[in-house]
């Protein structure tokens, strides 16, 4: 019904995201992206998720607000959190943000007004005495904390729309009686083991090979030391500091950034439909609507009277809910009747082409010039300098190519320049190198790699600190590794093969004896090797403190037979083998005291994981298919002023 309502027209989407200003607690890790600047303009978009758009002005609200945070409360500058990588977990966030409402809008998941009310007068940091602090009270106290109502709502909105699409993909993860007892047994059992350790430490040591011997060991193996390419290059830094006091914003240039994205007034609604097909129903019709009408008005749940009542089964499955949308998208007497409410008002009988209905409005969204300046002040000065910076870095670069002469040292070049430009050099790096220098980007990276010969200059990159132009000074073209560049890490290899080879043939040797036997301690008596008895120890517990903890040990030794002797079992670089001597029998009594709790434990615990891997293949294959575009240099500019 809602395709049906909207004009034939490109939804434009404008996504005003807040969060708390140390929120970033979801999924922390850099999705990867592409640069797409050719696909985006740079200054209105960073990245997009499905097709949702995250603008630069949705970004810069959001890291100003983190990124002031760390300042006051870390006493970190802005190079610091660059260093951290503060931009790209911002944007993860937002990215995060995006995929969640494409998987909620995939399994028809809303959040209905009165599921909001709900959430904010039973949040207990919003109660005195159990009740509700009152509208007034609620909005002083978010403004003493820097935030607008529509802010914190729309962050506690994203919060629960999160619990709604991890309850719906992991409503089918249960717990059985089998494993919870099975869990239970695991966790409580205590075992106890008779062991042998081979340290493989203990085992290099006994490796004293000759100088054929890793020679030989070298010739063997060489195709696996290869010395991959290196280069090495000049280049100019323009640094943007130098600049930031030149750049002037005007009022042209704040409108500029204001018409780069809409900022259209959106509204969010929900709505009961009673259709109107014969018109000799017409007045059956309206009399049952204005009876609907007055059961919302008397305060009736809204979502479940649409659920009851709402003839558009599409959206009276969610409540009513109809998402947000701007003017132009819905038909017009829908329209002008949803943009003349207020948040959370009720419409009265709204007629259009199809029936009557009755309209709740849910949210509301007025971008405005004036309330915007600060953040297009800081979009137009990052835009500005960078534009002064990049057209100072291609000077630079056509004053450096005007030297014939390579030898001719950089300096030189650029000495009749009038702006400050530094000369520095990479040193010899691989192309997977993050880079000897850490304020390097992989830009710069790539674009030396592309240099076809000594001597050439590169394009202007961006860089940490302003934009570079890099010249070609030294390749090192990858080439088959001689034995004395590799010695050491030939001998090193050759050592730790043997000793892994010696350590694992005696490790079975004990293993076949004592299994033989049935014996570990006396198979190890008569081979010299001194077994020990560890204490009692669980499965989440540490056994010896040689072994240390280790959970692929210990499932091994809880999954083995009691009286029977283990074959080799690795723990990180060494070898046990083992025998169990005893484990705790099963406690009826305990389990059934804790098994409800262990339940809930278990079960909580199953869904997040589901729900986290559902979540990471979704993104992996939103990424596979493109359809996750990160705009670095978007990204870059949004980060410059503050």
């Amino acid at each position: 019904m809602l395709d049906i309502m909207r004009r034939k027209k490109r939804l434009k989407l404008i996504l005003w995201l807040v969060i708390a200003a140390l929120a970033l607690s979801m999924l922390v890790f850099f999705v990867p992206g592409t640069d797409m600047g050719g696909l985006f303009s740079a200054q209105g978009v960073v990245a997009s998720v499905e097709g949702r758009k995250i603008s630069v002005q949705d970004f810069s609200r959001m890291y100003r607000r983190v990124a002031n945070n760390y300042r006051v409360n870390n006493n970190m500058d802005e190079e610091t959190l660059r260093y951290m990588g503060l931009p790209g977990q911002v944007l993860n966030e937002l990215v995060n943000y995006e995929i969640m409402e494409v998987l909620a809008k995939r399994f028809g998941i809303t959040l209905t007004a009165d599921e909001m009310y709900r959430a904010i007068e039973n949040n207990p940091n919003l109660q005195v005495d159990g009740k509700f602090i009152g509208v007034e009270s609620y909005k002083a106290l978010l403004a003493q904390n820097g935030y607008t109502v529509s802010e914190f709502e729309s962050e506690l909105r994203r919060m629960r729309l999160y619990d709604k699409v991890q309850t719906f993909i992991t409503s089918g993860v249960s717990v059985s009686d089998t494993e919870l007892r099975d869990v239970y047994h695991r966790a409580t059992q205590k075992m106890q083991m008779d062991f042998v350790l081979f340290k493989r430490d203990e085992y290099r040591k006994l490796i004293k090979p000759a100088a054929a011997d890793v020679e030989a060991w070298f010739e063997d193996n060489k195709d696996s030391y290869t010395v991959r390419e290196k280069r090495n290059a000049e280049y100019l830094l323009i640094p943007y500091e130098q600049f930031i006091p030149l750049i002037e914003v005007t009022e042209d240039d704040l409108r500029m950034e204001w018409n780069l994205v809409p900022n259209e007034e959106r509204v969010e609604a929900s709505h009961i439909l009673l259709f109107v097909n014969d018109s000799s129903e017409e007045a059956n019709i309206r009399q049952k609507a204005e009876e609907v009408l007055k059961l919302a008005q008397s305060g009736r749940d809204f979502g479940e009277l649409a659920r009851e009542y709402s003839e558009d089964r599409g959206s009276a499955e969610n409540g009513g809910f109809l998402g947000s949308f701007t003017r132009g998208q819905m038909v017009p007497e829908f329209e002008n009747a949803a943009f003349a409410l207020e948040p959370g008002e009720l419409s009265g009988l709204v007629r259009t082409q199809f029936g009557y209905h009755i309209i709740k409005s849910l949210w509301r969204d007025s971008p405005e010039f004036e309330s915007s300046r600060e953040e297009l002040t800081a979009l137009a000065h990052n835009r500005k300098l960078a534009e002064m910076v990049r057209q100072k870095a291609n000077e630079a670069g056509e004053a450096a190519a005007k030297q014939t002469d390579f030898q001719t040292d950089f300096n030189e070049a650029i000495k009749n320049l009038d702006f400050t430009v530094e000369v520095r050099e990479t040193g010899l790096l691989l192309r997977e190198d993050v880079s000897f220098d850490s304020e390097m980007s992989p830009e710069m990276i790539d674009e030396i790699f592309s240099l076809r010969e000594i001597g050439s200059i590169g394009n202007p990159v961006e860089h940490a600190l302003g934009f570079a132009v890099p010249r070609l000074k030294q390749v090192e073209l990858p080439r088959p590794g001689t034995f004395d560049e590799f010695r050491r890490q030939a001998e090193n290899e050759y050592i730790e093969a043997n000793a892994r080879e010696l350590m694992e043939a005696e490790a079975r040797k004990l293993s076949e004896e004592g299994i033989k036997q049935s014996n570990l301690i006396a198979a190890a008596k008569a081979q010299g090797w001194i077994a020990k008895t560890s204490e009692e120890f669980t499965v989440d517990g540490t056994p010896d403190q040689e072994i240390g903890y280790n959970s692929s040990f210990n499932q091994a030794v809880f999954s083995h037979e009691t009286g029977v002797v283990s074959a080799p079992q690795p723990v990180l670089e060494d070898i046990v083998v083992f025998q169990v001597k005893s484990r705790s029998p099963f406690d009826e009594a305990a389990f059934d005291e804790e098994k409800d709790t262990i339940r809930g434990q278990l079960l909580d615990n199953r869904q997040d994981t589901y729900f986290q891997e559902y979540f990471n293949r979704a993104r992996d294959e939103m990424n596979r298919t493109k359809k996750i575009t990160i705009n670095q240099r978007a990204l870059n500019q949004a980060t410059l002023y503050y």
